[in-house]
């Protein structure tokens, strides 16, 4: 957006802070129960397995499985874009990200992650 609207400013990623456990930091996280905070670590788990996947179907199905798997996330989305243009990504693309929204008990929680280019 910054580039189609020739806005005179320099984005600069950053690495998502995380706590010891993986959860990303967020003032959100203190409205989460133990309960929910355990529930909510699956959002982590679903990116480092899409990681470690070669393909993006299989990247995709590694975030959906993980996070059907637990019955206190409700998720809101789960896809994997192209870092560039925030479209969705296909096998050809270069920098890919997986983004998650979902709620934990009325709190929502966000997260992303870069995924690994498979060498081919």
């Amino acid at each position: 957006m910054v580039r189609e609207l020739q806005i005179p400013v320099s984005v600069v990623p950053g690495e998502t802070v995380r706590d010891l456990d993986g959860l990303a930091i967020s003032s959100r996280n203190v409205r989460l129960s133990e309960q929910d905070r355990n529930a909510a670590l699956v959002i982590s788990r679903a990116l480092n397995s899409a990681r470690g996947m070669q393909t993006l179907s299989a990247k995709q199905e590694a975030l959906d499985e993980a996070l059907f798997s637990e019955p206190l996330f409700r998720r809101d989305y789960a896809c994997i874009i192209d870092e560039a243009t925030f479209e969705l990504a296909s096998e050809t693309t270069v920098s890919k990200r997986a983004l998650v929204a979902g709620w934990v008990n009325g709190v929502r929680l966000i997260d992303n992650m870069p995924m690994k280019v498979s060498a081919q």
